[in-house]
């Protein structure tokens, strides 16, 4: 007998969650389908669907599940609500679902579980049990495929192997969701870019508990928003660390949260530093040539600094 064969678009939070999601899969024996990267064929597809307000990421997303339809017997789109206690994600999480549904046709059946985190985490296992339900799997297969989910993604964001800082004469902070900063398409290969040309890039994920809990301690106001909170709070670590030696943000056009907390950013780092600055919106038609003269400008100014 095949194994179900399940599609994971790669794109939005998979690139947070994907140690976990694809152990939990193939733990219920699930054959896993996603595309090797992202690609400009896959960004067109997504962009043909969407609608025309839809962000970067949402029309990424959608060229994913446009790939993968004809590929798998189930494709994983969960309506997201929170991963943490009393925060929220952005909207365009709680409407997943009805945005493929209503944007793409011909798709096969969708694991479209709500995950919802604000009251207690044990809310995890029962999704985890309704999607072993919907895929036919005994009550065993769904503890045990569980736990070994949860504890490869506990390990991936303890031990992030594939993000490991690099070796650079300058420092540089870069903010932004994961989803931009590590789809080397859709941020036309940014942090090798900064490799090549001498910077060491430190992003969110690299920062421990405590460094984002003392950035966030600056911030006024409580952010319910997870990401956009990890992201301001690293912002605010930012500028108080006297080893980085200028910020990068990476912001998505039609983004609401970004255009929001991105200004803020912005704004704080007028008032708050003398550091390089510098703000990066993308969208499907920014170009590579653009990108690669903005970012020699700012290591010039780097480099004028260090004079």
């Amino acid at each position: 007998m095949s194994k179900i064969k399940i599609g994971l678009p790669r794109a939005l939070l998979y690139h947070r969650y994907y140690e976990g999601w694809e152990t939990f899969f193939e733990s219920l024996d699930c054959e896993i389908v996603k595309a090797k990267s992202s690609t400009k064929y896959i960004l067109d597809r997504g962009v043909k669907v969407a609608e025309e307000e839809a962000c970067l990421p949402v029309k990424l997303f959608l060229g994913h599940v446009e790939y993968l339809k004809d590929k798998s017997d189930y494709i994983f789109v969960p309506r997201l609500v929170s991963v943490e206690k009393n925060k929220y994600l952005c909207p365009k999480f709680l409407g997943l679902p009805e945005m493929v549904k209503s944007s793409i046709t011909g798709l096969p059946k969708l694991i479209d579980v709500t995950i919802d985190l604000r009251d207690r985490k044990s809310n995890l296992l029962k999704v985890a049990l309704e999607i072993t339900q919907q895929l036919n799997k005994s009550y065993y297969q769904s503890l045990k495929a569980f736990v070994q989910g949860y504890l490869a993604f506990k390990r991936s964001i303890q031990y992030p192997s594939n993000r490991q800082k690099q070796r650079g004469q300058y420092k540089v902070g870069i903010l932004g969701h994961e989803y931009i900063v590590y789809d080397d398409y859709i941020n036309m290969g940014l942090i090798n870019k900064l490799k090549e040309l001498g910077v060491r890039a430190v992003t969110t994920e690299m920062l421990d508990k405590r460094e984002l809990k003392s950035g966030l301690s600056q911030v006024s106001k409580d952010m319910f928003w997870t990401f956009s909170e990890r992201m301001l709070g690293t912002a605010y670590h930012f500028f108080e660390n006297n080893e980085i030696d200028g910020i990068i943000q990476l912001t998505a056009f039609g983004c609401g949260s970004d255009s929001l907390v991105g200004e803020m950013i912005a704004r704080e780092a007028r008032d708050k530093t003398d550091l390089p600055f510098m703000s990066l919106n993308l969208d499907e038609h920014t170009g590579e040539a653009g990108l690669i003269t903005r970012l020699e400008a700012f290591i010039d100014m780097l480099k004028w600094r260090d004079n």
